[in-house]
């Protein structure tokens, strides 16, 4: 029986969390000036469920602890990380007694120096808030489930859409889920976990295509469920050379025994149709690409490098394309045109600025993160 609901008072629930998705495969780390970090009551307006018309203002003492969130990027420097994690830490010492904890986070950071950066952040966070009290995780299904991190916890769910159009209904659902255990005294839930060894890239993964749009439309009726409290989905996430990164499920519940039995069932389910989940646009090579949109008659034809891909973390600098761009024959002549749409390079656009309207320079472009992956100096006007 939880102290809240015995004593007839609100529960004290924290919020806190770090969230980032780190490429480990991208040259860039990611700094402290990197995270926007919010505290009191800034962090109590970033969700509308805490605000005082909220659905769930009145339910709960909501206690803002901190919560550091950064655009996907590389690998989080250590110092940045102890610095985010041991304030965490102290705000969650100095908060008293919590009933539980609305943990915000991503699950794909990775940290330099550490294999599992979630198992180690809700390790401290465990150690901090104490053995007793709830700790809901709500994250992205591109995140990661490992058995360190899985363990820590006693709620867990994840976006059920990709393109994620439900991310603030998933951090609500961990909320709500939270709330609800300790208003009726039900206390910890059993919960089930199986890690599935597949790891596919989001661009197969999309809830809008079969077989994810049928293998995701389950979860509501698992969550439906007598006895069962939540299921969740993780794709995992491909661009980290990490043990921990692949698929996984978990459903929580008050019946162990139909928690585990959905759990096997949506990654038996996940296991049996993994060769086909399929990309959300045709795929090739650049050259082939660039060659189709250049013959193609639709406009405009969008080509997408997912390699380079700064919204998963890319660094945004690979100036690959633009060599495989100006190499077209009919790119380069002027019969067809081309629109690139962004090589991050201070240095160049600086020297732009420094020639001034109507000058023509001669620029190398891209490799400022990236090193030596630049493009042949040219004449640009």
């Amino acid at each position: 029986m939880n102290p809240a609901a015995s004593g007839g008072r609100r529960p004290r629930i924290g919020i806190g969390g770090m969230h980032i998705e780190s490429s480990t495969f991208s040259p860039h780390r990611a700094a402290y000036d990197d995270f926007r970090v919010t505290r009191g009551a800034e962090l109590l307006d970033r969700y509308a469920w805490t605000r005082p018309d909220g659905e769930l203002a009145g339910r709960a003492e909501w206690v803002p602890l901190l919560h550091a969130v950064s655009l996907p990027g590389g690998p989080v420097e250590r110092g940045t990380y102890d610095r985010i994690k041991g304030e965490l830490i102290e705000r969650l010492r100095l908060a008293g007694p919590l009933d539980g904890l609305v943990y915000d986070i991503h699950g794909a950071m990775s940290v330099v120096g550490l294999e599992d950066a979630e198992g180690d952040l809700t390790e401290a966070v465990r150690e901090a808030i104490g053995p007793d009290a709830l700790i809901s995780a709500a994250m992205d299904p591109h995140g990661n489930v490992s058995r360190r991190f899985a363990g820590r916890l006693d709620l867990i769910t994840a976006h059920r859409l990709a393109p994620h159009e439900d991310a603030w209904e998933t951090r609500e659902r961990a909320a709500r889920k939270l709330v609800e255990r300790l208003a009726s005294g039900s206390g910890r839930p059993h919960l089930a976990w199986v890690q599935i060894p597949v790891l596919l890239p989001g661009e197969r993964t999309s809830t809008r295509l079969e077989p994810a749009k049928s293998l995701y439309g389950r979860l509501a009726a698992v969550e439906a469920m007598d006895g069962v409290v939540d299921a969740a989905i993780w794709v995992g996430y491909a661009w980290a050379d990490e043990p921990r990164c692949r698929a996984a499920v978990v459903v929580t519940g008050d019946d162990p025994v139909l928690a585990v039995e959905q759990t096997r069932s949506l990654a038996r389910e996940y296991w049996e149709m993994r060769r086909d989940f399929t990309f959300v646009g045709p795929t090739g090579g650049a050259d082939e690409c660039i060659a189709e949109a250049v013959a193609s008659s639709a406009r405009p034809f969008l080509i997408s490098d997912s390699g380079d891909n700064p919204t998963a973390g890319g660094a945004g600098d690979l100036a690959y394309m633009l060599g495989r761009l100006l190499a077209n024959e009919d790119l380069a002549a002027g019969r067809a045109t081309a629109l690139h749409p962004g090589i991050t390079d201070p240095a160049a656009v600086a020297e732009c600025f420094a020639a001034g309207p109507g000058a023509t320079v001669r620029l190398s472009v891209g490799g400022g993160i990236s090193r030596g992956r630049r493009t042949t100096p040219r004449p640009a006007s």
